[in-house]
């Protein structure tokens, strides 16, 4: 692994649009305000909207042009309910968006080739239901995902807990669940409340048909590291290591990819038996590589490869493209207990898993990656937020980031930096989309980090960003 500076950059790229005013914008919660940039010169592209109240957690785009989010309010970890979470199309004139229903959280969603879109929710007991949305978003299905062979998955015995008898989500990230299109099919992952992942691929007709299962890892439990203070989970860190991620490629090939300490390698071997050595030599406790495991339509398993750097590495995003697949998230820069400085992380394999490089950039300050997308023809987008620091024996964020997007023309290469406009309090890009035309990318400004609202809940808000720049 090799480590990049990269503490200043030109911006070789120009925002080409219409910039709003780098402050709040006016208004109520979830008003929308779009407006010239004072100094701007070039229009040729939509403009940098913001909308007020929400976080936008992922967008997805086709090359007609539908264009489509997923917003949520945020909310402390502090309080059992849920903020509220929506989808909406930001392209063309104004759509209803669709709300989740009463009870209900949106943790991810999917865009299919049709313009449809399928969505994955919990309720407040965890468990799993399953949307599929129309073009314009009126609702066509709602089901509770069902999973009645979890029973007969390997599960250690003694230690009184009882055997499953249904699938239910991992209560502890608001994102256990992830989905991915497969053509108009819908690939789901779960991390279960006792760690094991499945892989369900569903088919909609005019009803949700029954799903197909995979088991990805079974029964492994460790114990997480916790904060004894704060009220928000900045990057939703806390709990990176209960989660999987999860894309699928043009020929149907599921990529799944979780953090992996001894623990979950000893599971995994005992299970596949694949012997795989970690990378990691951090004496920190959560110390931790990345698991990266193919699995082709019918569920079969191809390969698995740990990927990583020498210190505990953090997953959050993961994207295959143009023959290769993509995982990025954040790496501890020191080794040992020192927990000051993390580094962007992104590692890239090729589809038939051979490792091209795992590496870091030091930026400015700490920094993170939370979203990725390949560029066509080759090389990666890559979104997050940079100049914040860290307590260096906790979890806690102790600054605000600013907005941070990169390309890398490939895993080698030197990145380059992509200038937006700043933001007030913290700044986050969490998801990032390229193509032709040029690079599109959502998260918020205006956010919380762990402390923000410690005095004073309400302060725990966000004003959502959506934006392009062109190539």
């Amino acid at each position: 692994m090799t480590e990049v500076r990269l503490s200043v950059l030109p911006a070789v790229l120009t925002l080409p649009l219409l910039l709003a005013a780098c402050g709040s914008s006016p208004g109520g919660p979830g008003e929308i305000h779009t407006g010239p940039d004072a100094g701007s010169t070039v229009d040729p592209g939509p403009s940098f909207e913001r909308t007020e109240g929400w976080s936008v957690r992922r967008r997805m785009r086709l090359p007609t042009g539908t264009d489509v989010v997923l917003e949520e309010q945020l909310a402390s970890f502090t309080v059992a309910e849920y903020g509220a979470s929506r989808i909406r199309r930001v392209d063309g004139p104004e759509s209803t968006p669709w709300n989740a229903p009463a009870g209900l959280l949106i943790e991810d969603a999917a865009l299919h080739p049709s313009g449809e879109v399928s969505a994955v929710l919990i309720d407040a007991d965890f468990n799993v239901f399953v949307a599929r949305l129309s073009e314009s978003l009126a609702p066509l299905d709602l089901q509770q995902l069902h999973d009645p062979e979890i029973a007969n998955d390997p599960f250690p015995s003694g230690g009184g807990v009882p055997v499953p008898t249904d699938v239910t989500a991992n209560a502890l990230p608001r994102d256990s669940v992830r989905t991915a299109p497969d053509g108009e099919e819908t690939v789901v992952a779960v991390v279960t409340p006792l760690e094991s992942v499945l892989l369900y691929r569903l088919t909609f007709a005019t009803r949700w048909e029954s799903p197909r299962r995979t088991l990805v890892l079974p029964v492994s439990h460790h114990i997480p590291f916790l904060p004894i203070g704060g009220t928000f989970d900045t990057f939703e860190a806390m709990w990176s290591s209960f989660r999987a991620l999860l894309d699928v490629d043009a020929d149907g090939n599921a990529y799944v990819a979780f953090w992996a300490n001894p623990f979950k390698l000893r599971a995994h071997k005992d299970f596949t038996g694949e012997d795989l050595k970690k990378l990691a030599g951090n004496a920190f406790s959560q110390d931790s590589d990345v698991l990266l495991e193919k699995f082709d339509r019918a569920g079969a398993h191809l390969w698995s490869r740990l990927v990583g750097t020498e210190n505990e590495d953090e997953p959050y995003d993961i994207r295959a493209s143009h023959g290769e697949v993509a995982v990025v998230g954040r790496a501890r820069r020191v080794p040992g207990g020192d927990n000051t400085f993390w580094d962007a992380f992104v590692s890239v394999s090729t589809a038939d898993g051979t490792l091209r490089r795992s590496r870091t950039f030091q930026l400015e300050a700490s920094s993170i990656l939370l979203g990725v997308d390949g560029v066509p023809g080759g090389g990666w987008l890559v979104g997050g937020s940079e100049g914040w620091s860290q307590n260096p024996g906790g979890l806690s964020i102790l600054s605000f980031g600013s907005k941070l997007l990169l390309e890398l023309p490939t895993p080698d290469a030197d990145p380059v930096r992509i200038a937006l406009p700043a933001g007030p309090r913290h700044n986050e890009i969490r998801s990032v989309l390229a193509d032709t035309p040029g690079r599109w990318f959502a998260g918020h400004e205006d956010g919380p980090v762990m402390h923000t609202g410690d005095g004073d809940l309400s302060q725990i808000h966000a004003t959502g960003v959506v934006g392009f720049v062109a190539r």
